[in-house]
């Protein structure tokens, strides 16, 4: 299965790459917790979300092939005690933890450099085939694999060896690499973050 996805890495042209994909900011979702509640917000929303590094905005990478514009005025949902942390927070980017592909049986969730993947990382420290995310049968684990990347992958800043499934926890810090950070949420623990700034 794994040698199709390495075989199929190269068959959509660059100019893909240009292909606009729409990622929400936190903003966004902090709005529709808002207008659903809880309850319906985790059913709407009931994959792990990874949220880009609102702490260094300065090297922030392109990721899924997004530009994201928000028309909503951030100081309309800041309390007066809201901090530039809460703002940039705010401003991040939350990339959905699912497959492209919904119709997809296969149930990695491919990040990496190439077009194909469902997670694309527009950054040359980070391969083609980077690594994958997968749940653990009959729970909502969620596991992270390096797939003997380059420049490896890391969790809170422990390098991880290629191909060991690693289990991911609530705020956990990414590394595609030295220059690609993204905290790791499930669904019910990026609820209660967006809970927190309300």
């Amino acid at each position: 299965m794994l040698s199709a996805k390495v075989e199929s890495l190269n068959e959509k042209p660059q100019e893909d790459l240009m292909e606009e994909v729409h990622h929400e900011k936190v903003l966004d979702y902090l709005q529709s917790l808002q207008g659903l509640g809880q309850e319906k917000f985790l059913a709407t929303y009931s994959h792990p979300f990874l949220l880009e590094n609102y702490l260094a905005p300065s090297s922030r990478t392109k990721l899924g092939r997004v530009e994201t514009i928000s028309e909503v005025d951030v100081e309309d949902l800041l309390s007066p005690t809201g901090t530039s942390e809460d703002e940039g927070l705010l401003q991040a980017r939350a990339i959905p933890l699912e497959k492209r592909d919904k119709d997809s049986a296969d149930r990695m969730i491919f990040v990496g450099r190439a077009a194909n993947n469902d997670i694309l990382v527009l950054n040359k420290m980070v391969s083609k085939l980077h690594a994958y995310f997968c749940q653990v049968p009959g729970s909502r684990i969620i596991q992270l694999v390096d797939m003997n990347s380059t420049n490896g992958t890391f969790i809170n800043g422990d390098r991880v060896s290629p191909s060991v499934k690693t289990n991911l926890d609530d705020g956990d810090i990414i590394s595609f690499g030295p220059e690609t950070e993204l905290e790791f949420f499930s669904a019910s623990g990026f609820c209660k973050l967006l809970q927190q700034l309300i």
